[in-house]
């Protein structure tokens, strides 16, 4: 995994905090689907897959009433 990648999505949400808890909380959507996709674009590493995925701009993180955490929020 690209460390670059890492730092700029930890930049863009706020620290690595919120992005862990995004890796974790899509983690969780992926396991609970038994989703083909992460065998199928993964090559079996989901935590990559989750990653690429939020990196495209494919997942973002959202507080209970609805409204996306940038990194200039708190």
């Amino acid at each position: 995994m690209d460390e670059a990648v890492l730092h700029e999505l930890s930049a863009k949400l706020g620290g690595r905090f919120r992005l862990t808890a995004l890796v974790q909380k899509r983690l969780v959507e992926l396991m609970r689907q038994r989703s083909e996709v992460i065998t199928e674009h993964s090559g079996g590493r989901p935590v990559r897959l989750v990653v690429d995925e939020a990196h495209r701009g494919g997942l973002a993180l959202m507080s209970p009433d609805g409204h996306e955490f940038l990194a200039d929020e708190e």
